[in-house]
């Protein structure tokens, strides 16, 4: 699997957020949450927002250290008077995967060989912040689709 150095600026994403009781029940529910995010057309509201830092969809991942998991679908915007969760990621340093496939299971997949294998290969630490998914426009269902995978590092 390809990868890249990417770098962010500090930025700021605002969205919905949901807390889950560990890593794994999020891995569980956030297809569901991201239904009912689909459902609710959030997604429409949250382009108007976007200040195309990101020009798609952001899942950004906020491991707690009391175990729980926080996650976010969210934009990047300029303007953080509005009625969503925000949260600010520092600017830095990542590895960027791409998993290509439909959604979820190309993520979950892709994952699981950056965490198994990959990973303890490479050298480079990550550090204490969110990850985030990339979502460009496009059908997730689709074989073709590609999901970026950003994972900070020192």
């Amino acid at each position: 699997m390809d990868y890249r150095i990417d770098k962010t600026e500090k930025m700021t994403i605002v969205g919905l957020k949901r807390k889950y009781a560990t890593g794994q029940k999020a891995k569980e529910h956030i297809y569901k949450f991201w239904l009912d995010f689909d459902a609710q057309q959030y997604k429409t509201t949250l382009t108007l927002l976007n200040n195309n830092y990101f020009a798609g969809i952001l899942g950004v991942c906020m491991p707690q250290n009391n175990g729980e998991m926080h996650y976010l679908i969210g934009v990047t915007t300029d303007d953080e008077n509005n009625n969503f969760d925000a949260i600010v990621l520092q600017a830095g340093r990542y590895l960027v995967f791409e998993a290509k496939g439909p959604v979820p299971e190309s993520i979950h997949n892709a994952m699981q060989h950056i965490n198994k294998t990959l990973l303890p290969s490479l050298d480079y630490k990550l550090r204490e912040a969110p990850f985030f998914e990339y979502y460009r426009d496009g059908n997730t269902a689709e074989d073709s689709y590609i999901t970026e995978l950003w994972l900070p590092i020192e």
